[in-house]
């Protein structure tokens, strides 16, 4: 802050030796600012005390959220589970397989999966379909680390994957010959969404 002390006439007519002391305090104002991009060059022109000072670089580049999508975070539990699913990816689909030295149905990757870290689930696509607390059926609904759960056939929940954010879910597939990431927006992953039945949230 700058303190101005400055000197007025009390009276017109009076001699100007009789004056007032005034304080006056002024608030500081950040320095103006001006951006621009100008094709691959970013420009930035701030005005000092010393003159105006410009910079030039390369322009930020920012990703428009999806219009579908809302942000998701990921809860270090989830992290922790989705980064051991990655360890498996391509492990191949074995029905009734349980353990990575075998291979993995899809209910058997998830239940090793999550037991990794503590968290205990049924052995079969439709008994976790009971587990945790149920979530509306729509991806908005969705956080990484959830169940998503299946019916291929229309009579029952008989496949699972975990949910693991930017819409792709992993799980162990029959179609894909193991452990895979499948992207929901896509034609496969469109297939799984029209046969989506349920959620569950077990973290």
């Amino acid at each position: 802050m700058k303190l101005i002390a400055c000197t007025l006439p009390l009276l017109a007519g009076l001699p100007s030796v009789m004056s007032a002391q005034i304080s006056l305090t002024l608030p500081k104002l950040p320095s103006p600012t001006v951006r621009a991009t100008l094709g691959p060059v970013s420009v930035v022109a701030t005005l000092g005390g010393h003159g105006v000072t410009v910079r030039a670089g390369s322009p930020t580049t920012t990703r428009a959220p999806s219009a579908r999508l809302p942000r998701t975070t990921t809860s270090a539990s989830a992290a922790r589970v989705l980064a051991t699913g990655d360890q498996y990816l391509g492990k191949r689909y074995v029905y009734g397989g349980a353990q990575p030295g075998v291979g993995f149905d899809c209910s058997g990757f998830v239940q090793y999966v999550f037991g990794q870290h503590g968290v205990s689930l049924p052995r079969t696509s439709r008994q976790q379909a009971t587990a945790g607390r149920a979530l509306p059926v729509a991806l908005t609904a969705l956080r990484p680390g959830d169940l998503m759960l299946f019916s291929s056939k229309g009579q029952g929940v008989d496949h699972v994957a975990i949910y693991a954010g930017g819409n792709r879910m992993i799980h162990s597939s029959a179609g894909a010959g193991g452990v895979v990431y499948d992207d929901l927006s896509t034609p496969r992953g469109k297939w799984y969404l029209a046969r989506y039945v349920a959620a569950r949230r077990v973290l």
